[in-house]
This record gives structure tokens, C-alpha cells and sequence, in this order.
């Protein structure tokens, strides 16, 4: 009875010394990355889903198609055309709102600012630059016209 006790000992010993020089070569190196990448699911249900930061969905090419981000002032909600260039934007803060869509070249080409006050829609050329602004207040509302020669005209009702 005590020689099987003697061997039994010997073996958890053993076993004890392999798991201790597993472990003590294991953590030589402390670049360890559990995993890399990412992972391709095809299809997954989700009944309840809390994410802290961004929403990014990519499309199998990689460029964004839609980005989904908030902070404590806000939130917004941009969506990609063809290689991942802006195509339209929605972004609340608190007491406004505004919608913006962009051209091919990634110049602005309407946006749709409303606030507590009143609201502005302007129109943008391929340049960027405003050339139809229309915007209504408590006071009143108001027609900013810019021509090809940058010469502004305000049309008031």
C-alpha cells in the first residue's frame, strides 16, 4: 500500500513540474495576442446589442459604407457611396439638427441645418462653396443668391 502511495506522489510531482515549466515557457514572451484580424461571420442574430464606441460596417472590399458614432453632445450617422466617399450625413445635438449630402468630389452639395430659432437649407456648388442659402427664423426668413462671380444678392420678403 505505501509503494502505491510512493508512485502516486512521484506522478503528481511529475505532473506538477511539467505544468509549472508549461507555464514559466509560456510567459517568456509578453507579446501574446489572443486574437488578430478580424472575423467573418455570415449571418448572426442579436435580440439585444450595447456597443460603447463607433458602429463601422464595411463592405467586402473594406471601404465604409456606414459609420455610426455619438458622444456626450450628440450623435451621427454617416453613410458611404462608391470607395467610401461621403455620400450623406445625419447629426443631432442637443436643440439641432442637421443633414448633409456630398458630391462625387467630396464637396458639400445640400445641407438642412434646424434648430430651435428656425432652419437654413443651402445648396453648395461643385467648388464648395455656398450658392443658394434659404433660411427661416422667429423674425422672419431670408434668400442669400451667389452667382459664377461670386456677387451675392439677399432677397428679403
Amino acid at each position: 500500500m505505501q509503494l502505491k502511495m510512493r508512485e502516486k506522489l512521484k506522478y503528481m510531482f511529475l505532473g506538477g513540474l511539467l505544468t509549472l515549466t508549461g507555464f514559466m515557457l509560456g510567459n517568456l514572451s509578453n507579446n501574446t495576442d489572443a486574437q488578430f484580424g478580424y472575423e467573418t461571420i455570415d449571418k448572426l442574430t442579436v435580440g439585444e446589442l450595447i456597443v460603447r464606441k463607433d458602429i463601422r460596417v464595411m463592405g467586402d472590399d473594406r471601404d465604409p459604407r456606414v459609420h455610426i458614432s455619438w458622444d456626450r453632445d450628440g450623435g451621427r450617422v454617416v453613410t458611404y457611396g462608391p470607395k467610401g466617399m461621403g455620400a450623406a450625413s445625419l447629426l443631432v445635438a442637443e436643440g439641432n439638427g442637421v443633414v448633409t449630402t456630398q458630391g462625387s468630389k467630396e464637396k458639400a452639395g445640400a445641407s438642412l441645418m434646424v434648430n430651435e430659432g428656425g432652419g437654413v437649407l443651402s445648396l453648395f456648388a461643385p467648388d464648395g462653396n455656398a450658392r443658394i442659402v434659404l433660411g427661416i427664423s422667429e423674425g422672419g426668413g431670408v434668400v442669400y443668391l451667389v452667382n459664377k462671380f461670386e456677387e451675392a444678392r439677399v432677397l428679403k420678403p
